[in-house]
């Protein structure tokens, strides 16, 4: 693979180059009161601090702050709402835990913009920029790495929009059109994420999963979020709090068909799931 190649599997946080010649896990922390699995949920900034260290100790690279949540029929907040819940967290993790590098999940440019000047090292939007028009400017401008996710619709209405003709095609056209954008903005570094559970059913989700070593034609890191998802839930008939097992399944043929990294519930389970499939490429 020639030198500029390889710098699409890497990206820039504040001049470390981070690769992924081995995949990274990505572990969530949810400031919200809302998100699917009660597990995930802190809202003090001490419990916030310690399950940041307890994720990094488990070998975490980065971690993930959201203060709204994405499930299906999620309620609306106000974007104050969110910026009460992230900001102040933010600047501890950094504070605390500096050697962790902070993702903020929001879709809202606004919040990106603010969570990055309290400290976060990337955006991470679940809509890629169509959710708010001024995102991929102001991620551009902020030259930080941004993974950016498909689906349609937004939470409270996304159910009803998972209808495809092809599901593959379409994926393909919207990474190619959204990669071209970003580009026009600025924006160097960006990690793709298809979008588990968002205007997809669970017939669509395994289908992806079958297939998604197809979007490795666009030579960017892949991030993957199946943690506890309905896809596991109804396939198994089982609550989030049982969907462990079925996550590391999940993650293990994630990580076959391409991805560089695990956004997580359960980080030390995810980092054991990388080292016996590097073991096993190896």
């Amino acid at each position: 693979m020639d030198k500029n190649r390889q710098h699409l599997k890497s990206i820039n946080i504040d001049g470390t180059l981070i690769d992924f010649d081995h995949p990274r896990v990505m572990g969530i922390i949810n400031i919200t009161p809302d998100s699917f699995f009660q597990g995930s949920r802190v809202s003090q900034i001490d419990d916030i601090v310690s399950k940041g260290t307890e994720m990094v100790k488990q070998g975490t690279t980065f971690l993930d702050l959201g203060g709204y949540s994405s499930r299906p029929g999620s309620t609306d907040i106000t974007i104050e709402e969110e910026l009460s819940r992230v900001i102040k967290p933010i600047v501890e993790v950094r504070k605390q835990i500096p050697e962790a590098i902070i993702s903020v999940d929001t879709f809202r440019a606004e919040v990106a913009a603010k969570a990055i000047e309290a400290g976060a090292h990337m955006v991470n939007d679940i809509s890629g920029g169509h959710l708010d028009s001024d995102m991929l400017g102001v991620v551009g401008a902020l030259k930080v790495p941004y993974v950016a996710m498909h689906m349609r619709g937004n939470p409270q209405n996304m159910t009803e929009k998972a209808s495809y003709q092809d599901l593959m095609k379409e994926m393909m056209m919207y990474f190619s059109h959204l990669i071209e954008a970003a580009q026009r903005f600025g924006i160097k570094d960006m990690i793709m994420d298809p979008g588990f559970g968002f205007a997809k059913t669970v017939d669509h989700n395994f289908d992806l999963l079958q297939k998604m070593s197809l979007l490795e034609h666009f030579e960017r890191p892949i991030l993957v979020g199946v943690s506890r998802k309905k896809m596991i839930q109804k396939t198994l008939d089982v609550r989030s709090e049982e969907a462990l097992n079925g996550t590391t399944v999940l993650n293990t043929l994630a990580l076959l068909q391409g991805a560089s990294i695990l956004r997580v519930h359960d980080v030390k389970e995810a980092v054991e799931v990388v080292k016996l499939i590097d073991k096993y490429k190896n």
